[in-house]
């Protein structure tokens, strides 16, 4: 029972970390709740002249809630204060927990471990929850692998569980001598399936990034081992490990690469029905090896379709692409005859697949590797063609980054400001007549970038510099946990606008404040 001696501010303190924590995967609800209790129980714990003086004396943090001035500066520069003020309310933990942190009685060693371990467990609950939605259980539809993550992105998602991978592997480096037997069994078989679930998410950012900085780990780890013995040997299974990843990748290549081989004479001229067939041999667009304009007659194809599917032939699917041509793609990549035959021949569960955007029927197969790598190739293959990047993650990348730079060539020294982000991306995708469908039409998917065009140079400049002066100043490249962390953080922003959504804003602030600003703990 709680009582007058537990219930105090610094415990109230330590269960709402604790509560962020293990709630950045699983609620926003409980993120926004945890922050708010925070705030509140700092306010009314009082000390607030002592609290000032900490936060005086203390530069890495003041420079680094500079990040949220800059952004207040910058709205002076913007014509949309309503998505300014909101860019700001999804930043707002960038300005709070690191001063309700840094200014609050330092947790010890033994209160981070806590936390950690709930922010561990909460991961695995997602993931087990994901798993679940996967295999069918609740309400969920599910197209896509990266949809089972319902309680926040799969990107942010993929993330947190690289996160939680090294911290438990770092944790069972160091303590597994000193640990029951039990507790070492469930973390290595925690550890394990993460591992498993990374790949089943098929978060090709959380992927690079765990192979990035696991394969710097290992280096880092064989360098260091005195046994001579045991430094070839992990040498010899290192690279036995990367050659294994090479053959794989290069069997999936050549899977991909497989192009049947078909006489450009003697095809049949019509199909069952007596209706021609068209046979274009000009594109040599290919599906899992087959050619998508052979065998080709839509006169068939949209009498059969639209008596099956409530999604006229002639309209888009429910990625905003032709349907026509996910049709198409899908029947081709089947080897079937893209005619009435090729429509009937295929299940209700297809039609709806096809409905749904899914243009292969090996993107349906969800615990596939393959299909990622295959998707990968195919959406290159697609940008050398010039094609629609609508729908398809990766090309539609470089043409996020293609408007970035373009807006940033014309506000190079001062930016866009602070709430004209959206609107100069809007503008410049009309401007250019851009194939992207509106509803794909998002910004530059790279922080630094977004911050570049928002701020213009001066002002990104001061942003990077209150990023990585905290860093230094306290040494955070010697706390393994910031190290991880901060790794972690900076190449996702390669590829992703972090910051710009409320999970990835409280991920970052509540990491980088935790592992930085919350006393001497060594690690």
């Amino acid at each position: 029972m709680l009582n007058h001696k537990t219930l105090n501010h610094r415990n109230i303190y330590f269960w709402a970390l604790i509560l962020l924590a293990a709630s950045l995967p699983l609620s926003m609800f409980g993120m926004s709740f945890s922050i708010f209790l925070l705030l509140f129980n700092w306010i009314i714990e009082g000390n607030l002249k002592t609290k000032m003086k900490i936060l005086r004396i203390s530069k890495s943090i003041l420079i680094f809630v500079s990040f949220m001035l800059i952004h207040l500066l910058w709205l002076i520069n913007s014509t949309d204060l309503t998505y300014g003020l909101h860019d700001i309310k999804i930043k707002l933990p960038l300005l709070a927990l690191p001063v309700i942190v840094g200014t609050s009685e330092p947790i010890d060693r033994k209160q981070l471990n806590v936390i950690i371990n709930f922010f561990i467990t909460a991961v695995v609950i997602g993931t087990l929850i994901s798993t679940g939605v996967l295999l069918g259980f609740g309400s969920y539809e599910i197209t896509n692998v990266r949809e089972i993550s319902i309680f926040i992105s799969h990107i942010r998602f993929g993330l947190m569980i690289d996160l939680a991978i090294f911290l438990l592997f770092y944790d069972l480096y160091l303590n597994q001598h000193r640990q029951k037997s039990y507790k070492i069994v469930y973390k290595y078989l925690g550890l394990l399936w993460l591992i498993i679930f990374l790949f089943i998410l098929k978060s090709l950012t959380a992927i690079v990034i765990f192979f990035l900085i696991g394969t710097g780990l290992g280096l880092v780890f064989i360098s260091r081992q005195s046994n001579l013995i045991m430094k070839y040997l992990l040498s010899i299974v290192t690279i036995m490990f990367f050659l294994v990843i090479v053959l794989v990748l290069y069997k999936y290549y050549a899977k991909y690469s497989y192009v049947e081989d078909i006489p450009r004479y003697g095809l049949e001229k019509y199909t069952i029905n007596g209706n021609p067939y068209n046979h274009n041999f000009e594109d040599t667009q290919v599906e899992n090896g087959h050619f998508v304009w052979l065998y080709l007659c839509e006169k068939e194809l949209r009498s059969e379709w639209n008596g099956r599917s409530n999604l006229d032939y002639d309209l888009t699917d429910l990625k905003g692409q032709e349907i026509r041509y996910t049709i198409i793609r899908y029947l081709t990549s089947k080897g079937l005859r893209k005619d009435s035959a090729g429509i009937a021949s295929i299940s209700a569960e297809e039609i709806r697949r096809i409905e749904n955007g899914i243009a292969n029927y090996i993107y349906a197969e969800k615990s596939s590797l393959y299909s990622m790598f295959y998707e990968i190739l195919w959406q290159f293959d697609m940008f050398k063609r010039g094609g629609n990047p609508s729908g398809h993650s990766i090309i539609q990348r470089l043409e996020y980054l293609k408007a970035g730079f373009s807006i940033l060539k014309k506000h190079f020294w001062f930016g866009v400001g602070t709430g004209d982000v959206q609107k100069a991306f809007s503008q410049y995708y009309e401007e250019t007549n851009s194939q992207l469908s509106y509803e794909w039409r998002y910004r530059a998917h790279n922080q630094y970038l977004t911050f570049f065009l928002t701020f213009g140079v001066f002002g990104f400049l001061l942003i990077i510099f209150a990023f990585i002066f905290p860093i230094i100043r306290e040494r955070g490249w010697k706390n393994f946990y910031f190290t991880i962390f901060i790794l972690i953080a900076f190449l996702s922003m390669l590829n992703e606008d972090t910051l710009e959504t409320s999970a990835g804003a409280m991920f970052f602030a509540c990491f980088y404040s935790l592992f930085l600003f919350s006393g001497k703990i060594k690690t």
